[in-house]
């Protein structure tokens, strides 16, 4: 077997669904927020569409604030919609629920954020790809010197993950492993952007 297959047996090999979180209140967007348009479509719509033309094995959204709009905009995509009643305890309830829906069937799990509206198949890919040449890395993007997200945790870390409460999502497991995290390049910043303000919403939602 020469290296080529190897490195494509080892990427056949590696299951990693993707996990779009998309429970949020979205207080400073006056209660709506990842179904708002960007160019046109809604943030949750765009993100979900960059991770089914991914290689992810399969895409869970996390829905929990305005979960019948987000399932409405999402009908018809091949998706698994999963509630999140705790929703209002902080973006770790969500992350506990999407790892209920995957944790079985899966060597690692892509958390994407539903208001990422920049986020394409093409980085998810190469994030992928990095997970598969380093299993057991914790893998993110980096831009400009900086980590951002999307995050993709190894299955070994679920536990730590659904020990996690609040807010602060996976931060903390990321910090404790920091030695384990391999990081990927990217250029554009818009791909890492998460809008978080009705301020930044109308600065690019054209």
């Amino acid at each position: 077997m020469t290296s080529t297959d190897r490195d494509d047996a080892t990427r056949r090999d590696v299951r990693v669904a993707g996990v779009v979180l998309a429970a949020g209140r979205a207080t400073r967007m006056a209660g709506s927020k990842v179904v708002r348009p960007v160019g046109g479509t809604p943030m949750v719509v765009r993100v979900v569409e960059a991770a089914l033309g991914s290689r992810l094995d399969e895409t869970v959204v996390v829905a929990g604030h305005e979960a019948a709009r987000v399932a409405e905009v999402l009908r018809g995509r091949p998706v698994r919609i999963v509630s999140n009643p705790h929703y209002a305890e902080g973006m770790s309830t969500s992350m506990r629920t999407g790892l209920g829906a995957v944790a079985a069937r899966c060597d690692g799990a892509l958390f994407l954020l539903a208001d990422q509206p920049f986020v394409s198949s093409a980085l998810i890919d190469r994030l992928l790809e990095t997970f598969a040449g380093a299993t057991g890395a914790i893998v993110r993007p980096q831009v400009r010197g900086r980590p951002g997200n999307p995050v993709l945790f190894p299955a070994a870390l679920f536990p730590e993950l659904l020990r996690e409460k609040g807010d602060h999502g996976g931060r903390y497991v990321v910090r404790r492993h920091r030695a384990d995290v391999a990081l990927v390049a990217i250029d554009d910043p818009l791909e890492c952007l998460d809008i978080d303000s009705l301020d930044e919403y109308e600065r690019f939602r054209q």
